[in-house]
């Protein structure tokens, strides 16, 4: 039986034994009047009223039982329960590449719901999307690295997912003056290396909470690879051989327009197709606001954490201080009679 948060009765049956005080005080209280109506003589008026002296003792059919509330209520084994939890998550690697070239400064996407609709620009979608995707996932270890013309680190894999949150707010498209270019295959191998390093630093943690149960690279861009040394392809080959999957997300509309040009379709989906399937990810194509939400619902789906909790309860006994209380007062009142006897009639 639960009384509070904390506190519960772990033998709440004895409470029935309540229902006899007010019996008990009725019984006793009954028993001990004084029958001087049988006698017929005006002495009796001398016994009416309580003397000072006399008046423990009337009371006492009405304390004794009162006493033994205490003492039913140890009873019933109240306990202070307290419960643990230990939590050990089988997590999942993830970082997010995501395309911050000069092509995601375009406008065309809209959310679905009200009636003014504003175009969105693409970067603005994908990093309120991934920002929704990483609250999904506070058991997994996240990092995000940006790319154009080369890749850099945004945020490094970590479980503190309230810093993730604050780089993403923060990232901005590269100026298409200093820096042009889409390096898939270069972000593929940054992205692979740090996700590589990550393990290797944590495979002799035995007594990690966080086991990694895989790695994954969230490929998220709207062009074709047109900068860096290395190809997409032979960039997921190389990370196939490190067991790390890639899911490409090709964003935009093929008739998205920047500043009233035409960008067409850039990204290569075949190529995106073909990195999916090497590393035995998925590909997929994001039109709009609700194609982007599924990719990473989708991926949400695919790559499961598994969460172990352990739950014990520690239980402390409270019935010594209702037992002891009742016991204390019961032998004080039998003290107090035992030194003040009642008057002689």
């Amino acid at each position: 039986m639960k009384l509070f948060n904390d506190y519960i009765l772990a033998e709440p049956w004895w409470l029935l034994l309540l229902l006899t005080i007010p019996l008990l005080m009725f019984m006793g209280y009954r028993q001990g009047i004084r029958g001087w109506i049988i006698y017929p003589t005006l002495r009796v008026l001398g016994t009416l009223g309580w003397k000072p002296k006399d008046k423990p003792f009337r009371l006492a059919p009405l304390v004794l039982p009162l006493m033994l509330v205490p003492a039913i209520i140890g009873l019933a084994r109240p306990q202070e329960a307290k419960s643990r939890t230990s939590r050990t998550a089988s997590g999942i690697d993830i970082l997010i590449a995501l395309d911050v070239s000069y092509s995601m400064s375009t406008a065309d996407f809209f959310e679905s719901s009200g009636m003014m609709r504003r175009p969105e620009r693409r970067i603005e979608a994908a990093k309120k999307i991934i920002n929704e995707f990483i609250k999904r996932r506070p058991d997994d270890r996240i990092g995000i690295v940006s790319f154009a013309a080369r890749p850099y680190t945004v945020a490094p894999v970590t479980l503190d997912h309230q810093i993730l949150e604050y780089t993403l707010k923060d990232l901005a498209l590269v100026n298409s003056r200093t820096e042009s270019g889409t390096a898939i295959g270069s972000a593929i191998a940054a992205a692979g290396s740090r996700l590589e390093k990550l393990q290797r630093d944590t495979e002799d943690e035995e007594k990690s909470k966080t086991k990694t149960k895989s790695k994954v690279i969230v490929l998220v861009t709207d062009g074709a690879s047109n900068s860096g040394q290395l190809s997409p392809v032979e960039a997921a080959k190389i990370v196939a051989d490190l067991k790390i999957k890639i899911y490409p997300v090709a964003i935009g509309t093929p008739q998205g327009r920047l500043r009233g040009t035409s960008t067409g379709q850039e990204f290569d989906v075949e190529t995106l197709k073909e990195i999916a399937e090497i590393t035995e990810g998925d590909f997929y194509r994001a039109l709009d606001y609700t194609g982007l939400r599924q990719a990473f619902a989708s991926i949400d789906e695919l790559e499961k954490t598994e969460v172990k909790r352990d739950t014990w309860v520690i239980k402390k006994e409270l019935y010594p201080w209702f037992v002891g209380p009742a016991a204390l007062l019961v032998l004080g009142f039998l003290a107090f009679s035992a030194f003040n006897p009642p008057p002689m009639p």
